[in-house]
């Protein structure tokens, strides 16, 4: 197994950038190494979004973070910082590869509640990668490990990545992680990573991408510290860091 970056570069990947067209357009085109997409199953397809869907109502709500890039077209502003938008012009995950064609390699993220979906989702995201030829640059991450578990086991060629912002969640990627060869790669929330963490990735092997760094300071010392991949909303941070060849 390769350990944790002893270079000083890192895989540059442009945070939601690839949730609406027009900013993948904006990363497309940006130097950048990787796009962040959020995706959602329903009804057997596989949707580009962050927000939540209410229930059949063609709308979509969440909070507004520093993403606004992501936030796409005809928002209505809330209390708290929560927005709505009518659910228009969605893309499907097939749309989006096509748009891309490998200019750009892509992270994945699974948003996913409903344990019993976890094999179909799966099996749609196995699918449609293969149906684009994407294997070799599309990767999948999320914190509903169901799925990967799932996709794992019919596309074993497609790149996961188990993501860790929990106790929890490190406890059980500690307990699985030595003994299995295919959990070698994660994507960590960057103000849980601490030094005792990133020693244990480094000693064993692990693959890792920080998300989501806006702070130059912070992407310096994690930069320093040997992570593999910095997740950033800001694009000109992202084109300032060494690039990963």
């Amino acid at each position: 197994n390769d350990p944790m970056n002893t270079s000083t570069s890192v895989v540059r990947i442009a945070h939601a950038y690839g949730n609406n067209r027009e900013a993948l357009e904006t990363a497309l085109a940006a130097p950048v190494d990787m796009i962040e997409v959020d995706m959602w199953y329903r009804a057997g397809q596989i949707e580009i979004r962050h927000e939540r869907r209410l229930s059949w109502l063609p709308v979509l709500a969440d909070k507004r973070g520093r993403a606004l890039h992501a936030m796409g077209r005809f928002v209505v502003p809330l209390w708290s910082g929560y927005f709505l938008r009518p659910d228009i012009g969605t893309m499907n995950l097939g749309e989006l590869l096509q748009r891309t064609a490998g200019k750009k390699r892509l992270l994945l993220d699974i948003k996913a509640r409903k344990r019993h979906e976890s094999a179909a989702f799966a099996r749609q995201i196995a699918e449609t990668v293969a149906d684009h030829g994407a294997q070799d640059w599309a990767a999948v991450c999320g914190q509903y490990w169901p799925v990967i578990r799932d996709l794992r086991a019919v596309a074993p060629e497609i790149e996961v990545r188990y993501s860790i912002e929990r106790p929890n969640q490190w406890q059980r990627f500690l307990e699985m992680a030595p003994s299995d060869e295919g959990a070698r790669r994660i994507c960590i929330e960057h103000r849980f990573m601490d030094a005792d963490k990133s020693a244990w990735l480094d000693e064993n092997g692990v693959d890792v991408y920080c998300w989501t760094v806006d702070d130059r300071q912070e992407a310096d010392d994690l930069v320093s510290r040997g992570v593999d991949g910095i997740t950033s909303n800001d694009l000109a941070l992202l084109a300032s860091l060494p690039r990963q060849p």
